[in-house]
């Protein structure tokens, strides 16, 4: 088994992270990710840990740490590190990459004085069972504190005067206006595949002309998160549409399109 090693980001590192470990897959994700390693700046300033596991000198895996109070991903607390995405390589799965990646974050927390960590896994996702699942952060010492569809919010508190996160509560009321489609996109810059959607809404939008209106809410906003407390979701005319991916742009098209001919009619 090769040497495993969780390190700081380095500058050599930021290509791999910035796109999620897909270098080189297409322009559309160094497009994206370009716009990430800009945010990955105002992050750092933030308090954010970006971690790098290598094994045998090459990339295995990556995870975040970001203060609850600047995380656009939710959820919501005080005092909390969250730990919004954690990810190996296929490859490297079962070399005790995410063990400790999650170890070396938890380890700066406590540090720093954070009075626990946090993190939103899943369960029974099909085709992506492997992305954050529960089991895992249970098998290391983290206690469920909300279930909601397939997600599970977890936690370690590390003080007894820590408080439990809660789940971001959706409340976005839908403002038509009359004679055309409304494209309403939350969406946030953390998320590469949420910077495709927005890339994605805004180029087909653009192919409607004045026919379509579009309004951005970008979770980065503080302020636009609290309100809406909607990290990421696209709506048409008042009615969220989504795949379970990235939306593509032939279903962004199609929605755009039906909702025109219901105006017609």
């Amino acid at each position: 088994m090769a040497n495993m090693v969780v390190r700081d980001m380095q500058a050599d590192d930021e290509y791999f992270v910035a796109t999620c470990s897909h270098i080189h897959d297409s322009n559309e994700i160094d497009a994206c990710a370009r716009e990430r390693r800009r945010q990955f700046e105002l992050m750092r300033a933030q308090g954010a840990l970006f971690k790098v596991a290598t094994a045998g000198g090459k990339h295995a895996g990556f995870a975040y740490g970001v203060p609850i109070e600047h995380s656009s991903w939710g959820p919501l607390g005080q005092s909390l590190m969250v730990i919004p995405c954690l990810y190996v390589l296929q490859d490297s799965t079962s070399q005790g990459a995410g063990k400790a990646l999650l170890a070396s974050i938890e380890q700066e927390a406590q540090a720093a004085r954070f009075q626990g960590t946090v993190v939103v896994a899943y369960r029974d996702i099909p085709g992506a069972e492997w992305f954050m699942p529960a089991s895992f952060f249970k098998l290391l010492g983290y206690t469920p504190v909300g279930d909601r569809g397939r997600e599970t919010l977890l936690w370690k508190p590390f003080s007894p005067e820590a408080v439990p996160p809660h789940f971001l509560q959706p409340h976005f009321v839908f403002e038509p206006i009359d004679g055309v489609v409304v494209v309403d996109l939350f969406w946030n810059v953390f998320c590469l595949t949420s910077v495709m959607e927005a890339h994605r809404v805004r180029a087909v939008c653009a192919e409607f002309e004045d026919q379509v209106v579009l309004r951005e809410f970008q979770a980065e906003d503080r302020d636009v998160l609290l309100q809406h407390q909607i990290a990421r979701g696209i709506y048409i005319n008042g009615k969220e549409i989504g795949w379970g991916y990235e939306a593509p742009r032939d279903g962004i098209r199609q929605a755009i399109e039906q909702a025109l001919a219901a105006i017609d009619h």
